[in-house]
């Protein structure tokens, strides 16, 4: 078995994220996919197959099986429209269907636009939100500070983040200028204390910056340590797409 890797969500001095990817003739067990996930060290692996024509796939972090993972889907997508020379693929999985497509050099995937409701900040965080402008709740919690300096000084507390038993993660954002937001992704309880770059915390944050900044069309800049970097665009009221890069380590 050949697992590639891919790093995903890169461009304008941003490193992105890397996953590793390997397409398998049957579902091993779960068991056997966490020991494939824990020896390649990497952030995420997705694990493909292909049956009857259809593609399916899972993705694994190194805590274990995980749901809707952007960049996961992207650095999948990516090989597999390269291996069977597509033009785009849909993956299906227990969790919805998510479609990858490359034009022009430039791969875009399709995720669910999620509305978020206005919630009060947990009292295990309160102290870490006391300048929040907004806050809200989708599958995770979102945190709306008032500068990108104010996200990028964001003191995170894996601890207390593995408190909060309502979300899947903790996202803190604010505004980049007119056309776009920044971002960080805090998921210590699935085992990504601070994810690098996060395709799928769009889900929670494109349909609020649309809304926000009155824009269909926005950039995106995620202050992790490798950084991350994609465009967001809303394509319905119930689906976004974003566009990004993916590439082959060689």
């Amino acid at each position: 078995m050949r697992l590639d890797t891919y790093d995903v969500f890169g461009g304008e001095s941003a490193s992105g994220n890397p996953c590793g990817v390997l397409e398998l003739d049957r579902w091993l067990s779960d068991e056997e996919l966490k020991k494939i996930t824990y020896e390649a060290r990497l952030p995420v692996t997705s694990f493909v197959i292909k049956n009857n024509g259809q593609f399916h796939i899972r993705w694994f972090s190194l805590d274990g099986e995980i749901n809707l993972c952007g960049h996961g889907s992207l650095g999948a997508g990516a090989a597999i429209i390269s291996k069977y020379k597509l033009d785009n693929v849909l993956f299906s999985s227990k969790y919805g269907s998510v479609k990858i497509a490359k034009k022009n050099g430039v791969y875009t995937l399709e995720l669910p636009s999620w509305k978020g409701e206005i919630c009060a900040v947990p009292p295990e965080i309160a102290d870490l939100a006391v300048d929040a402008i907004d806050v809200f709740s989708t599958r995770d919690l979102v945190i709306v500070l008032p500068s990108i300096e104010s996200v990028r000084s964001f003191k995170p507390d894996d601890m207390r983040f593995k408190q909060l038993a309502k979300y899947h993660a903790l996202i803190v954002t604010a505004a980049n200028g007119e056309n776009g937001y920044v971002l960080r992704y805090f998921a210590p309880k699935i085992g990504i204390s601070e994810d690098l770059a996060t395709g799928s915390a769009q889900c929670s944050l494109a349909p609020y910056w649309f809304n926000r900044l009155n824009s269909d069309s926005l950039q995106v800049h995620q202050l992790s340590s490798l950084g991350g970097y994609f465009g967001v665009r809303r394509i319905a009221d119930d689906s976004i797409v974003l566009l990004a890069n993916a590439t082959l380590r060689k």
